[in-house]
């Protein structure tokens, strides 16, 4: 999977096509912007859509750009026209293309980020809150729902020295999804808690074998957006690991949530 940029790709018109397969009536919204070329025109200069997919298929979709639907034009950024198709629904697959949107706002600078929308229970599993209803463009009211934007200090344990315990060894199965097998050492650090009040939760690089234990040097935090607990980066060696095989390796687990790695 990957999460691409419609204005970068050459074959636009591949991609309009399978955003009107859509029987949401967004969608078709969504399609007549773009073949008019009049996104940016509607919700901004750097209004983006956002594309998750893997090779030629479209899993998933959304905007993020300077205003909404919303009338009050002084709230930004937002995210808007979120889509998954169906077949991919239960997976969280949006979840990855809104952890891209975060990134992207954080990195221009935002401290909050939002959604205007119908939906209820939905934007709170990927770490929105609701705040309150406002005017839209159409004379209705919407949904408003906020995301805090923040810069993690984890400098006071980068680099240490942890040992713990594996209770889910390379090659086993996750104990309520047998599908889920583990292509890394994951488990706990003895004596540590994290937000969920369990022991704090690692992930062990280093070595192609199973093991039952480890000491070992903290080299990175995959920070949940969505989730009350961290996941550390552990090596065994003590040599930092490349942040894209951090990624590699523990997609199997995290492709389910929203994150951020810090190393």
């Amino acid at each position: 999977m990957q999460v691409i940029d419609y204005s970068k790709e050459k074959n636009k018109e591949h991609w309009i096509e399978r955003i009107s397969r859509s029987k949401w009536r967004a969608a078709a919204y969504l399609v007549s912007l773009l073949r008019e070329d009049k996104l940016q025109e509607r919700y901004g200069e750097t209004a983006k859509l956002l594309l998750l997919t893997e090779g030629d298929n479209l899993i998933s979709f959304c905007t993020y750009a300077e205003h909404d639907e919303v009338s009050d034009r002084s709230l930004k950024p937002w995210v808007g026209f979120v889509f998954t198709f169906p077949e991919y629904i239960g997976e969280r697959r949006a979840g990855k293309l809104l952890e891209h949107v975060y990134a992207l706002a954080k990195k221009d600078g935002y401290k909050t980020l939002y959604v205007s929308t119908e939906e209820v229970g939905l934007y709170e599993k990927y770490g929105f809150t609701y705040w309150k209803n406002m005017p839209t463009d159409f004379g209705e009211e919407s949904r408003v729902y906020r995301m805090k934007i923040e810069e993690m200090d984890y400098s006071g344990f980068l680099g240490k020295e942890v040992r713990g315990t594996i209770d889910r060894p390379l090659g086993s199965k996750h104990p309520q999804y047998p599908d889920l097998i583990y292509p890394i050492n994951y488990g706990y650090v003895d004596g540590l808690f994290a937000g969920d009040g369990e022991e704090q939760d690692a992930y062990v690089f280093g070595t192609d074998e199973p093991i039952s234990a480890f000491t070992g040097k903290i080299v990175g935090v995959i920070h949940r957006l969505n989730d009350c607990e961290d996941k550390w980066i552990v090596s065994l060696t003590g040599d930092p690991v490349d942040p894209e095989t951090i990624r590699r390796g523990t997609e199997f687990q995290e492709k389910y949530y929203m994150g951020e790695l810090y190393t």
